[in-house]
């Protein structure tokens, strides 16, 4: 059901590239007006085993991809994302229907490898979700291989552990406070891994729901594009 509510999607934005290219406004204003529902049917389908919540979850993130350029967009599908790691992966999530490791994660107590592989195969870019205590409670392999460590040296360690104390002060904790807070930010900036290769870093953080629409931590996901050194 869930894939062919996508397919049904994407033929939907391919008839849509087609009546931009004619210029068809009637097509246009058709096909919208069935994309929006369709949307909305795709994020409150309720997944019946660990590929639906991939495939899920993957299509918001490619929404947001695609529409990076329009922050209301990516404003938009990012936190349809943060809501169904919440609806998956946070212990009392409404969903009841999946295996009892991922219906019941530990994602304070401590790392659970079910979590790694759901998100890392959702999620192409580096990713965290931090407690409101700046320490780690997920981190996939992607960003874990950006410090060249594993996703487990992760689960409870302190942002500090991971960064200088001037960047946390002057980049990272501002803006996770206004996360932390309810905003949803986006910004870039340029750092090293710990091969010391160079990136340019577009960093997306999410307020990350409990299950009482509380504020219990961010979401951040980070997309990485290579600095390559000039030559004369």
């Amino acid at each position: 059901m869930l894939s062919a509510l996508i397919q049904n999607f994407d033929q939907l934005g391919n008839e849509l590239l087609v009546a931009v290219g004619r210029g068809d406004e009637a097509e246009i204003n058709r096909i919208d007006a069935q994309l929006q529902p369709l949307t909305c049917r795709i994020f409150e389908f309720e997944a019946r085993d660990h590929s639906e919540v991939v495939a899920q979850i993957a299509f918001f993130n490619r929404l947001a991809m695609k529409n990076c350029e329009d922050d209301s967009s990516v404003r938009r599908y990012t936190t349809m994302m943060s809501n169904l790691f919440v609806r998956y992966l946070e212990p009392g999530g409404a969903h009841n229907s999946l295996s009892p490791k991922i219906k019941q994660p530990a994602l304070i107590d401590g790392y659970d490898p079910s979590l790694h592989e759901l998100v890392l195969d959702s999620i192409p870019e580096r990713v965290a979700v931090f407690d409101l205590d700046y320490r780690y409670i997920y981190c996939n392999q992607r960003n874990a291989e950006f410090h060249n460590k594993r996703p487990s040296d992760f689960i409870g360690r302190h942002l500090l552990d991971m960064i200088d104390h001037k960047r946390f002060q002057s980049r990272a904790k501002p803006r996770m406070d206004q996360c932390f807070g309810g905003a949803r930010i986006s910004y870039n900036y340029e750092a090293a891994d710990a091969h010391g290769r160079l990136f340019d870093i577009q960093c997306r953080m999410t307020p990350f729901t409990a299950p009482d629409k509380t504020i219990a931590g961010a979401v951040l996901v980070l997309n990485m594009q290579p600095i390559f050194a000039k030559t004369a």
